[in-house]
């Protein structure tokens, strides 16, 4: 049965499913534990493969630092807060940096407007109710059957929009602010259940 499974699953659930067997086959873990490991592997592989693919996108369209910025802050939030997915992981990785580099080019049209720290903290302030209300948001693909991995990902999420704010708050870089506050909205959008049908 667990064969059956195995081929069910698609490409980077399978190589974090195989990893976690390797890992934890000398351990006594019972399956929560193992869902955590096989769900913080699969996110490492997934996070290397999206970076790549966003700095060759940023990197072509000019924007590679405002990009990078932007989908850092947004992807490293996705990790904990989840979110709406397309079917395949690889389909997912292409909207988001293709989404990135556009709020990229967004952010250097915005730079020098003189938006005021005010106007961006409200934003993530709104990012910051969205999240503590909706984080995390899983898949049917990918469920979250761990009420204390639920939890731990939920706090962690609001504890990162807060560094953000404070981040935005202090930085005298107007591109890092823009990049910061673009990154953490467009991830919460995200979790609407809009998206999540």
């Amino acid at each position: 049965m667990l064969e059956n499974e195995e081929k069910q699953m698609n490409f980077s659930e399978n190589i974090s499913y195989k990893l976690t067997c390797a890992i934890t086959s000398q351990l006594d873990y019972d399956e929560e534990k193992k869902e955590i490991i096989a769900y913080a592997i699969e996110t490492v592989l997934l996070g290397i493969l999206g970076m790549v693919i966003i700095v060759l996108l940023g990197y072509a369209l000019n924007v590679l630092v405002p990009t990078l910025l932007t989908a850092c802050f947004g992807t490293f939030l996705r990790r904990l807060s989840g979110g709406a997915h397309l079917k395949k992981p690889l389909n997912c990785l292409v909207f988001g940096a293709i989404a990135y580099s556009f709020i990229g080019i967004i952010v250097g049209k915005l730079k020098g407007c003189d938006l005021s720290k005010m106007n961006l903290t409200m934003v993530l302030l709104i990012a910051l109710l969205i999240v503590f209300f909706l984080a995390p948001v899983d898949s049917e693909a990918k469920p979250i059957h761990s009420k204390s991995l639920k939890l731990k990902l939920k706090v962690s999420s609001v504890i990162f929009v807060m560094v953000s704010i404070l981040i935005v708050g202090f930085s005298a870089n107007e591109v890092l602010s823009l990049s910061v506050t673009f990154g953490v909205l467009s991830q919460s959008i995200t979790l609407l259940p809009i998206f999540n049908n």
